[in-house]
């Protein structure tokens, strides 16, 4: 029996205006922002975004900020496709944005730059905890801890910013929001049983991936002992056992570690990476494991809800490829290296 008909409906429609393979090999051939966004105006569906707009007038952070805004449009418009439990699971899927609006200025303060922060920098949410004024007033950890007093990510925020106050490392701020996410997504998810298979093999291959990243992070760049960056995951996992996790974990370089997670569960994603570029792109590998996946759920025709969901996340993948193309092409980058930090074009 067919689930959520008009729900698929919509979305398969916005799968059939996503960027090709073809697209993302003519925008690696152009020689500039300007070229990248005349090409996305003129071949692709982001003709709306641009129209009426002089592109050749456009600064790259105007360029990225109206990329971001049709992939929120775009997914705000689902939202009204979905039923009362698939509006549960969006608003709290649409805290990842949340998130990454308060790690934007976590890291700016971090760095000494709050005057990095503004508003246009935002992801612009139409659910949000904390209002935006307030979140972009902030000129201090000791501000950004008022700001959040009474919501949901003060105890988060509190807890891991005793960590970083002692060690200074930004990662202890990061981190706990993301373990946040997941855990209580995780509580969200067991609240909708049966609700859609393919989502819920989804979210947990995210939290292998994850966990594969911290282990690299905190045991090979930071340093700290196998029982602390066990500390640090997520606890729960689909495709690694705990062994596989307790091996990654007492890898003691760079070489080791990509040897053991070769003959993992993932390993495909991350075999042939040059070691001196591992700290790069472990990322965009993890994001092609999830691409696979997602390309499989819109391929779904008996449930709607499963299309949306990889729809989200190629859609999501599509406007990060977006912007990687727009950076590579500030700093110059070769064709040839541009092509390896996309996900789109992933095996």
């Amino acid at each position: 029996m067919l689930k959520f008909p008009a729900l698929m409906t919509k979305v398969k429609a916005l799968c059939s205006k996503m960027l090709s393979k073809e697209d993302f090999e003519n925008l690696i051939n152009t020689s500039s922002v300007t070229e990248i966004t005349e090409y996305l105006k003129t071949h692709t569906h982001y003709s709306e975004t641009f129209k009426n707009i002089d592109v050749s007038q456009l600064h790259r952070r105007d360029v990225e900020i109206l990329i971001r805004r049709s992939m929120l449009d775009d997914f705000y418009n689902i939202y009204f496709y979905l039923p009362t439990d698939g509006k549960k699971f969006f608003k709290f899927m649409e805290k990842r944005f949340e998130i990454e609006n308060i790690k934007f200025v976590l890291r700016s303060l971090h760095s000494g730059h709050p005057e990095y922060i503004e508003k246009r920098k935002l992801f612009p949410l139409n659910h949000r905890t904390v209002d935006e004024d307030s979140l972009v007033s902030v000129k201090s950890f000791e501000d950004i801890l008022n700001v959040f007093r009474g919501t949901e990510y003060q105890k988060i925020l509190e807890s891991s910013y005793q960590s970083y106050a002692k060690t200074q490392k930004i990662q202890h701020l990061l981190n706990s929001l993301d373990f946040w996410y997941f855990t209580t997504m995780k509580k969200t998810l067991d609240s909708m049983p049966g609700y859609s298979k393919g989502l819920k093999e989804l979210f947990y291959k995210q939290v292998d991936l994850t966990n594969i990243q911290w282990i690299y992070r905190a045991r090979i760049l930071f340093k700290l002992s196998t029982g602390e960056v066990l500390n640090f995951l997520i606890p729960f996992r689909r495709n690694l056992t705990k062994e596989d996790l307790q091996e990654l974990a007492s890898s003691n370089t760079a070489t080791d570690f990509i040897g053991k997670l070769s003959s993992h569960p993932y390993g495909k994603y991350f075999k042939g990476i040059d070691e001196n570029m591992f700290p790069y792109v472990i990322e965009r590998a993890c994001e092609k494991a999830l691409l696979d996946d997602s390309k499989r759920l819109i391929s779904m025709i008996q449930n709607g809800f499963d299309v949306m969901v990889g729809y989200i996340h190629i859609r999501e993948f599509e406007y990060r490829d977006l912007i990687t193309l727009i950076e590579a092409k500030r700093y110059s980058l070769s064709n040839e290296k541009m092509a390896n930090y996309l996900i789109s074009l992933g095996g």
